[in-house]
Parts: C-alpha cells; structure tokens; sequence
C-alpha cells in the first residue's frame, strides 16, 4: 500500500482583524487571515488593493491593531525597493548608477564609490558550496563584484531573491517577483520555487491574475484593502474583465516643433566598466516619428542604452552617439536640450524618487527633468495635470505622500509625469511593472493616441506593446573578450 505524505496544517502566521493606514489612507481594514505550513498562496487584485501592504502586515512590519504571529518561524519579505541597513537607495542620486566610477574595484579613488557596496557584499555572501550554486543558479556569479547601484532592473530582483533564499526561510514573501524578468529566468524561477515548495518552502507571493505559477494551492483575492475571495486555487473563478470605454485625454501643452530628423543615432557604441562590457559595437537609428520595442535579456544593457540617449551616462561623450541629429559632446548641447524632449520612465528612475513629495509634485517634476517640482505651473499644464490623473483614476491621490502610495500607484504617477510636457520623444523603459491590466490597457490606448511622437518602449512582455509600436531592436549580453 503506498504511503501518502501531507503536509501538517500548522498556523505560521495569524492576522486578525488587522488594520493600516498611512497619511489617513486606510490601506487593509479588518483583515483576518491564517497562513497554514506548506501552502503557496497567490495574492492578486488591482493596483492600490493593498497586496503589498497585506505582505508586510505577514512580515510583521505593523504592530498596530491585533496582528499576531502564532509561531516562530524564519521568515523572509522581498520587497519592491530594497532598503535596509545593508542599501539604501536614499543615500545616492540617481546618476550615480552611471557616474560613480568606470571600475567595479573597491580600492577605487572615489571615496563616494567606496561607501557603494558591491553585489557580494549586499549578499553578504560565505563561500559555502551551497551559497555559491545558489548564486549561481541565479546568473549572479560574473557580477559578484560589480556595484549594486549598477545592476539592471533584473539583476537586482534575482539579487533581492537570492539574498533572501540564502538565509534558509521556512515562509517567503514575495512582491512581484516575475516583473522585470527576462522569459527564461521567470520560467526557471517558477520551476524552482516550485521545486522549493516540494521541499517545505511555504510562500506567498503577489502576482497577476493571468500569471499564477502551477504550485500555487490557494489564492486570495484584494479589493480596497480586504479579502473579497480566499481559498483553494481550483475552487477560484475569476471575475469576467469588463473595462469601460475611457477617451483619452488631448494635452493642451503645446508639443514642440518636431526639427529633427533623427531622434537618435548610434555608431560602433561601446560601454565598458573596467574589463567588463556591457554594449559592444552597437549600430542604430531611429528617425522622426518612429515606434520601437527595445528587447534583450537581463543584464544586456537595454537602460545603459536609454541612459546613452537621455543624457544620464558620461559614455556617450566618448562614443558616437547623436541626438536629434547632434553629436553628443560636439555640438554644445547640454543635456538639458536634451531632456526637455524627452518623456522618460524608468524602474531604476522611481528607485531614487523621493518618497516626500506628494503624487502632484512628482509629476510635475517632468517639467523640470528633475526630481524637484517647478515653482510656476502655467494654466494649460494644470489643465492637463488634471485630465491625466482622472484618466488614470488617480485623482483621489493627488495630494498623498509618494512614499505612502502602492508600487504600481507610484508607476502610473511617474507614466504621467512622462506624459505632462508633451514631449515629441517618449523612453518607457518596463513602464508597466507592477500596474494591473486595466490601467495597462488605458496607458496602451493613451500612447497610440500620440500619433506624431517618436517612442522607445522596452519590455520582456510582448503584450504590453501599444499596437502602434511596429518595430523592434534586440541586443543581447555581451560577450567576454
């Protein structure tokens, strides 16, 4: 007779009736929940539901109210933003990422360098053969010693994963652990959480309703900051999606006259820090008008590119590189030329956004192409400050603390501050992370609705491209010389 292995219903962890709130927002109310041993639960709903917050509640991060954990047990919670005693991304600019030094060595000159710790030391990594397949598997050994303020958007969740598998948790929480994540590394991901789960791992993960991994056993459904569906995975049916049909808005801001022919030209480009490359004899164009998808793994350098174009990394001043058909460092134009037309969105932009300034504050700070709001806002920009938070369903949050809001709510606020000066080139770099598919949908609609604009949109997802974006420019990593 074969013996059948289950898993003992024990209560890890316990929530009752817990409630938040921040800045007057109520953000969970009265939530009870119990997380059992050996379940795999997927947290889901639409974007400001609560998932993330309610994953922090798990984590025990909130004393208020009567959370309580019911058992001891190592728990780990893999945020959206590091910030932690080891990082924070509050003690750099943003710029640094590119401008601290062109070596990854510690025993650089740099003093402001040497306070950046590497991708080793953020582990705090032992050279046990355990840790060292862990990391490996990850595809983080080539980059141990390089800044972590250098990695990719990528590389920095596969480093946030991996930071937390390497402490051994008998729970793991994770917000969004798919986004930003090539096609291959999500799926080996999935097959090793799975794998992890088989083993004992209890997780809880949030995810979107159209990508719950196959050894997910239950799921629980947000809205408004409670539970409005908990339970075994095959007993949930979702929810018909029925979006209502939502003009777009027409900016009044005047766009700029349109007197390039090429936005962007690029010849032979090169990016290298010390021996490592990370773009490697690039050649593009891209002319006026022009729509394209931008794809390659991670690490294969798609925002070191973007920052070549946007005026971010010294580089381009040592490579061919043309904007609005100028070449960089020849002509005398200032990267403030540059930026004033240029839209720009980026994951590792909102890692350095202050989190005091409220959700109209940081959206006006487009204007300046800054991270400081201007003093004067002329009328038709206010018009049109409005009109977007209202598209987006945004309004009610236009006063809040950036800092308080969810993560995709701050991705929509930073999609309109890339919108508000209507500018004739857009760079979306994974501008929909973290948002859910409704406001994905009305950020699609809105895009196609610039017809005159020139636009580079990078992406993992296929599906998330506008239907007007009907080019596309692949790069891959680097090979060693």
């Amino acid at each position: 007779m074969a013996t059948v292995f289950m898993f003992e219903q024990i209560p890890l962890i316990e929530l009752n009736k817990l409630t938040v709130q921040r800045s007057g927002r109520t953000r969970i109310r009265e939530l009870t929940f119990q997380l059992n041993s050996g379940e795999c639960w997927a947290v889901i709903g639409p974007t400001g539901s609560g998932k993330s917050t309610f994953l922090q509640a798990l984590a025990g991060q909130f004393h208020a109210g009567t959370a309580t954990l019911s058992r001891r047990v190592p728990t780990e919670f893999v945020s959206f933003k590091e910030e932690s005693s080891r990082f924070s991304y509050s003690g750099y600019f943003y710029q640094q990422r590119y401008q601290a030094t062109m070596s990854d060595s510690s025993e650089g000159s740099d003093p402001a360098y040497n306070s950046i710790p590497t991708l080793r030391s953020f582990l705090q990594l032992t050279d046990s053969p355990e840790s060292l397949a862990l990391v490996d598997r990850l595809g983080l050994t080539p980059i141990l010693d390089r800044a972590f303020i250098k990695l990719s958007n990528g590389q920095t969740r596969k480093a946030r994963i991996g930071k937390a598998l390497l402490r051994h948790p008998s729970v793991l929480l994770l917000d969004n652990p798919f986004v930003g994540l090539d096609a291959v590394f999500r799926a080996e991901l999935t097959n090793w959480l799975g794998d992890l789960t088989k083993h004992g791992l209890t997780l809880v993960l949030v995810t979107e309703p159209d990508d719950i991994p196959s050894f997910i056993t239950h799921i629980a459904d947000l809205e408004n900051g409670q539970i409005r569906w908990a339970g075994p995975k095959e007993n949930y049916t979702a929810e018909a999606t029925s979006w209502p049909e939502i003009t777009p808005p027409v900016l009044n801001t005047a766009a700029p006259i349109t007197d390039f022919q090429e936005a962007f030209r690029l010849r032979n480009v090169t990016v290298r820090y010390g021996d490592t490359i990370i773009l490697d004899g690039l050649d593009w164009a891209v002319r006026a008008g022009e729509r394209w998808a931008l794809f390659g793994p991670n690490g294969a350098g798609k925002s070191v590119l973007l920052s070549l174009l946007y005026g971010d990394h010294p580089q381009a001043y040592s490579n061919d590189v043309s904007v609005f058909g100028h070449r960089r460092g020849k002509s005398g134009e200032s990267i403030w030329d540059v930026k004033r037309r240029i839209g720009f969105v980026s994951p590792e932009l909102h890692l350095y956004f202050p989190q005091g300034l409220s959700a109209r504050q940081v959206a006006l700070t487009g204007l300046t192409d800054t991270l400081t709001p201007p003093n004067r806002v002329a009328p038709e920009t206010e018009v049109d400050l409005t009109n977007l938070f209202a598209y987006f369903k945004l309004s009610h949050l236009i006063d809040c603390s950036f800092g308080t809001l969810s993560a995709g709510e701050q991705r929509l606020i930073l999609l309109v501050r890339a919108f508000l000066k209507n500018a004739p080139v857009l760079l979306l770099d994974e501008p929909f992370q973290a948002i859910d598919s409704f406001h994905v949908q009305l950020a699609r609609q809105l895009i196609d609705s610039f017809i005159d604009k020139t636009i580079l949109f990078v992406t993992h997802n296929k599906h998330e491209l506008p239907e007007s974006i009907d080019q596309i420019y692949t790069i891959k990593v680097a090979v060693p010389n």
